[in-house]
């Protein structure tokens, strides 16, 4: 394995779906994620509001909580045409969970919390002794406390804030010049977020969610024969993301909705990993890395009074450059498709969803492959549950 190859960390974040890349980043509640986050102007639950814009919690005119846990799975392959003959499969699994509160202070004032936590993409392959290969193996998390308020400026405009606090988790273990590279960083972050919700008319309403740059620092150690232990240790800059959606209300039982989403992704490059004995091991968290872009396309239908269905579709960019695909991370251009519902009982609301990503495939050639060049594939689905109720 080449010392290029520990530069390489997986890291798709929820900030998510903040990442297009990750089998295991869904929208944060099944409502949101059976209409691929689309509706940004008025969010179908406070964890979602939260997530895509705050100025949203308005939306609720009852003091509203809502639960949710999701169950996603994938599989990763890859075949390298060199060295011939090693062919891997991983299938991850991961599960999602969401909570949100909006509570109503009076008919202008809102105030959110919520935890939800993105589960970065998880790879892992065995080694190949005969080949020379060894294992592979990379795990990223992080979790999202937000604190947020919101404010009915007008009937037709609101407008919201919030402050999160994160917790990042980072796994990783790799084989670099006999040395076996295996550690776990973890630590807090901060990061910010403001939004605005217009309502031109009856039948239109227009969502922006921006948040801003933030950090998390993550630290640890692993040990290295005849030295003790070094410290390990990453201040990753978590980037920007905009995401601007419009809702169509048709008639009293339909409605369409669509969004785009910039997220400045290529920051993953600017954050370094630092190794203190082994410093010729240093680089960026994500090498290669560049922005993404999401389009997507949702709607809702009243069936009956009780029944509402959900669908969705969305299309996004890859993050990882062509130069730093390897075993250890990659993404593609991602399509995905959404189904889903919810069922109301008086206060009570059960949401249900299930989404699937088709597979791509990222071919890369010998010229421009970090390790193993070859061909990398993935696909993946979530099925996800949640309850919302309404004081």
């Amino acid at each position: 394995m080449t010392r290029a190859a520990a530069y390489a960390i997986a890291l798709t974040l929820v900030a998510a779906p903040a990442s297009a890349s990750s089998l295991l980043a869904p929208s944060v509640g099944p409502a949101d994620n059976a209409t691929m986050g689309t509706r940004i102007g008025d969010p179908h639950d406070p964890a979602a509001a939260m997530f895509e814009n705050p100025a949203g919690l308005v939306a609720f005119e009852k003091t509203t909580i809502n639960v949710g846990v999701g169950i996603a799975f994938g599989t990763n392959d890859v075949e390298a045409s060199a060295p011939s003959g090693y062919n891997e499969s991983d299938q991850p699994l991961a599960m999602l969970p969401s909570f949100g509160l909006s509570v109503v202070h009076n008919e202008r004032w809102r105030f959110g919390t919520g935890v939800f936590g993105a589960q970065g993409s998880t790879f892992n392959f065995d080694s190949a002794p005969a080949l020379g290969v060894g294992r592979f193996f990379s795990e990223t998390s992080i979790g999202n406390v937000p604190l947020a308020v919101a404010y009915r400026v007008s009937d037709r405009l609101w407008v919201g804030a919030e402050a999160a606090v994160l917790f990042g988790q980072l796994r990783m273990q790799f084989t670099l010049g006999g040395l076996d590279f295996r550690y776990k960083l973890n630590g807090p972050g901060v990061q910010g977020m403001f939004g605005a919700s217009f309502r031109p008319s009856e039948t239109w309403m227009l969502g922006l969610g921006v948040r801003t740059p933030g950090i998390i620092w993550m630290d640890g150690s692993m040990p290295v024969p005849e030295a003790g232990r070094q410290n390990v240790k990453v201040d990753l800059k978590m980037p920007t993301q905009v995401m601007f959606g419009v809702t169509r209300y048709v008639g009293k039982t339909l409605a369409l909705s669509s969004s785009v989403r910039f997220t400045d992704a290529s920051t993953f490059g600017d954050s370094t990993i630092t190794y203190d004995i082994t410093t010729e091991a240093d680089n960026g968290f994500v090498p290669h890395s560049r922005d993404e872009w999401k389009v997507a396309f949702g709607a809702d239908w009243a069936f009956t009074e009780a029944l509402d269905l959900r669908a969705g579709v969305g299309w996004s960019s890859h993050i990882v450059g062509s130069q730093g695909v390897n075993p250890l991370v990659w993404d593609s251009d991602d399509i995905k498709i959404s189904l889903g519902g919810g069922y109301s009982i008086g206060s009570w609301t059960f949401d249900f969803a299930g989404g699937y990503m088709f597979a791509d495939e990222r071919r890369v050639g010998a010229d421009t492959a970090l390790i193993l060049p070859g061909q990398y594939r993935q696909s993946g689905g979530v099925v996800m549950f949640g309850l919302v109720y309404s004081l």
